[in-house]
């Protein structure tokens, strides 16, 4: 049996399997951590940087992402602060002013409770969340894709810009790929670019609960574990 370690979430104690990720102890549990760029079976990388928590050492706060935080025995954990509540939803208006052209995006952003972009809308095709990198295996398990560049010049390519042979043609990177499921009423055209709001009556009381993971709907576009359609 695999060993377990106690770890205080939001004041809850939960048992969860030593090696594992914070963020999958809460959402385990029933905490909800927004996250996008996570995908259960593939090695987490923080990119997305919505599943932020504040970790309390010798009564110190430090910020860092869940995904890649291992519990430890004893370890304290705050996920629903205002500080993070805060930094949470700044990050998910950049995400939604650079791609608002994915549903997944707009969910997330209505999730984190975002209700305006005070950013300029890029309508960009990529967010940068490696999920396409990270499930990619290609020939000889050598990757056909990867992050070129740096800052604001870093994107997503193969070797030279030119189609790799070594594509297994396997479609998960489009399967992965938070773009792949456009915004509820279509395309928006360069120049109309918005946060549509259209999920926010889908919002109640139950789901603004603080620190409560329900079935929510908000977790198709990126295939949240709690998602209905994945539950």
């Amino acid at each position: 049996m695999a060993e377990q370690v106690t770890v205080n979430i939001d004041g809850a104690l939960i048992r969860a399997t030593k090696g594992s990720s914070v963020l999958d102890a809460a959402l385990d549990f029933g905490i909800c951590i927004p996250h996008l760029c996570r995908v259960p079976y593939l090695e987490d990388i923080g990119a997305c940087r919505l599943c932020i928590v504040e970790h309390i050492v010798n009564g110190r706060s430090k910020i860092t992402t869940s995904c890649t935080l291992v519990v430890q025995e004893g370890m304290v954990i705050l996920s629903n602060t205002e500080k993070i509540r805060k930094l949470r939803r700044n990050l998910a208006e950049l995400l939604v002013a650079e791609a608002p052209n994915s549903r997944a995006i707009q969910d997330i952003a209505m999730r984190c409770g975002v209700s305006e972009v005070r950013y300029p809308f890029r309508n960009n095709d990529c967010v940068l969340c490696g999920r396409c990198i990270r499930v990619c295996t290609g020939k000889f398990a050598v990757k056909p894709i990867g992050f070129v560049g740096r800052g604001k010049n870093r994107r997503v390519a193969s070797p030279f810009d030119l189609r790799s042979q070594l594509c297994n043609e396997c479609g998960r990177c489009i399967d992965l790929c938070p773009m792949t499921m456009p915004a509820c009423e279509g395309l928006m055209k360069p120049g109309e670019e918005r946060l549509c709001g259209n999920c926010e009556s889908k919002l109640s009381d139950a789901d603004l609960a603080l620190g409560y993971c329900v079935g929510c709907y908000f977790g198709e576009g990126f295939h949240c574990q709690r998602s209905p359609v994945n539950a």
